[in-house]
């Protein structure tokens, strides 16, 4: 079966969009315009892109010979018609992009993460999308991971026993950064029970209602058993981490090349004791998670295959950071799903 061409634009063109493919350390792609350019122009093209940054949208089309360049996204998506949109803008804007996005007639959305800053925002923006038959995926790229699901693999056929908690950490922010977790943790895991968290203080501004988008700690309880703990404060690095713990076994995955698998024989030391040993972490394909992403959107319009982290995702991974600054506001658990959460997190 033949496809034509998918036209295809982007709104906000800064790091994410395009600007980190120029980072000499960084694997490619690793930006949504470097996906695109990755899969040929007779399957994907960006025709369009957007931004109030007049230079940096200057810049962003000479680089790649786009010419429809707009300040304004509503202008750009009613002129030029696109089929895909990628929205790379700051999660406090993602809402309206979207919503705009799917009222223009467009087929399928790359959305950025987190979905959006407040759970009526990421609510409507499911609702529309499901209502609309648009296709959408939210921008969690470790569903697109070989490590990743590979240790879901492991996990799902008994490789560690039974799963039992998982211990995460990473760098501050619960929602730039955290939602990231939290939509592995509920991959892994399934549906959340209950939550018990603190948040950080973050510099400046911090009130109850639209608190800055800071790091924290909490304990989160799933409906299968299993529970996890949260390490989320400000850090001098970078640091991204799962230590997965079953009855019979052990997968340490993380940023910096951290991918360790462990299971229990003969203890060296002790007669009659069963301690843990590192195995060969088992053989996995791993593609590009940006290309491969794309491909699952392209897809997903083509109505070939579903999303692999849809709006709702997106939205249960919001919903676990709001519960860690609910919990937080009212030195008390919360329980999932929320039923109401007016809280709006000043995030990027």
């Amino acid at each position: 079966m033949s496809f034509k061409s998918i036209k295809a634009a982007i709104i906000g063109c800064g790091r994410v969009a395009w600007m980190l493919e120029d980072d000499p350390l960084d694997t490619k792609p690793c930006t949504h315009m470097g996906a695109y350019r990755s899969f040929d122009a007779g399957v994907v093209e960006v025709i369009a892109a957007s931004d109030t940054n007049n230079e940096r949208l200057r810049t962003f089309g000479e680089r790649y010979g786009v010419e429809g360049l707009y300040s304004d996204y509503r202008t750009m998506l009613k002129e030029e018609g696109p089929e895909i949109v990628s929205i790379c803008a700051w999660a406090t804007d993602r809402h309206r992009m979207a919503l705009d996005a799917m009222e223009a007639g467009v087929k399928g959305i790359w959305c950025e993460k987190a979905l959006a800053t407040s759970l009526d925002e990421a609510r409507e923006i499911a609702e529309a999308s499901e209502a609309k038959g648009v296709a959408m995926i939210v921008s969690h790229l470790r569903r697109w991971s070989g490590e990743y699901n590979k240790a879901r693999e492991i996990i799902d056929d008994n490789g560690i026993g039974t799963l039992q908690s998982i211990v995460c950490h990473f760098s501050g922010s619960l929602l730039h950064t955290g939602t990231h977790a939290f939509d592995i943790l509920l991959w892994f895991l399934g549906p959340a029970e209950w939550v018990m968290g603190e948040i950080e203080k973050a510099a400046g501004k911090n009130d109850w209602e639209t608190p800055e988008d800071s790091g924290g700690r909490a304990f989160i309880q799933f409906r299968n058993g299993a529970y996890a703990t949260i390490h989320a404060e400000a850090k001098a690095y970078f640091f991204f981490e799962f230590d997965i713990i079953g009855s019979n076994g052990r997968i340490r995955i993380g940023n910096n090349g951290v991918l360790e698998y462990y299971i229990p024989k003969d203890s060296r030391y002790y007669t009659g004791l069963k301690e843990l040993y590192a195995e060969t972490f088992p053989e996995f394909e791993q593609g590009n998670i940006w290309t491969e992403a794309l491909g699952n959107l392209i897809n997903s319009v083509n109505g070939i295959e579903a999303s692999r982290n849809t709006p709702r995702d997106g939205y249960m991974a919001l919903e676990l950071a709001l519960a860690i600054h609910e919990s937080s506001r009212s030195g008390d658990k919360v329980y999932i799903p929320l039923r109401e959460s007016k809280i709006k997190v000043r995030s990027r």
